[in-house]
């Protein structure tokens, strides 16, 4: 696996200066995965153009992995990470023949949410969509890993469920414009699994205008850390731990305020986070 050296990095600086003012802001989010076999980092920009955003932490209980979700003020995860290393994030903008199959069952809320209670390995979350109809795979597509750095992507193609399976670093919704292009040309280097270099990338990736990024998200999925980059207007990331948060029962933050709420009486989950 190729370093990204310090030159590398000041490049991205150079880089992000000239997209400033020359990308337009796309409609979508990136999501890439960081491997070298040993490490392994789920990496996601939320664009959106609600500023409401949360983290929630929902701790396990017989059969169901205790789980942390990043998302908006309706308290529908939009990713995800459990204690078995397993994460997801979705990417929308795409448009596939899709349609419920009554060999499949209909999830109870976020199929996401259930998948990541049941699930611990990518296999798994395959069989899950085997098993459990997802609408929006008409017009999304999921990234899900694990921390043996097995991936795949997951979404529809002509009508049938389709996975496409790497245990290498990938990316999903990178490309768009010149900056994410840039970033998608990183990813594709198979850079170390660092959080420096995972940010770095994340910078590359950001969406600016109505639909920008909303915040960031590092999950390492061997370890259980979590890097947070509550935007706007700061690089520097919140780090918290997701055994030491589920410790403290269910409990969520509003991620532009973050900073202050990690000091103050934790926030309990809401009736829709207890629902999704």
């Amino acid at each position: 696996m190729q370093q990204v050296s310090a030159l590398s990095l000041k490049a991205v600086l150079l880089v992000l200066a000239l997209c400033s003012v020359r990308t337009a802001p796309a409609r979508a989010c990136s999501i890439f995965v960081l491997t070298d076999g040993r490490r392994v980092l789920f990496c996601n920009n939320e664009d959106w153009s609600n500023p409401k955003t949360r983290i929630w932490f929902v701790p396990g209980a017989a059969g169901r992995y205790g789980c942390v979700y990043v998302g908006f003020d309706d308290d529908w995860a939009q990713g995800g990470m459990n204690t078995a290393g397993l994460a997801f994030d979705w990417v929308a903008g795409f448009k596939e023949q899709w349609e419920s199959d009554p060999k499949r069952a209909t999830a109870k809320g976020n199929s996401a949410q259930r998948l990541l209670e049941t699930c611990s390995t990518v296999e798994e979350a395959i069989a899950f969509y085997d098993q459990y109809h997802e609408p929006a795979f008409s017009y999304g597509k999921m990234l899900v890993a694990d921390r043996s750095g097995a991936s795949a992507v997951v979404g529809a193609k002509a009508g049938r469920l389709d996975a496409q399976k790497l245990k290498r670093s990938r990316g999903l919704g990178l490309g768009f414009g010149m900056r994410g292009d840039f970033a998608a040309k990183m990813v594709a280097q198979e850079p170390e699994p660092t959080p420096a270099n995972a940010a770095a990338i994340l910078k590359a990736a950001r969406q600016e205008g109505k639909y920008a990024t909303k915040y960031a998200n590092v999950f390492d999925l061997t370890s259980g850390a979590i890097s947070l980059f509550p935007f706007p207007g700061r690089d520097d990331a919140v780090e918290l731990r997701l055994a030491e948060e589920l410790k403290k029962g269910g409990h969520f933050y509003d991620i532009p305020e973050i900073r202050a709420q990690l000091t103050q009486e934790l926030k309990p989950l809401t009736k829709g986070m207890k629902e999704n």
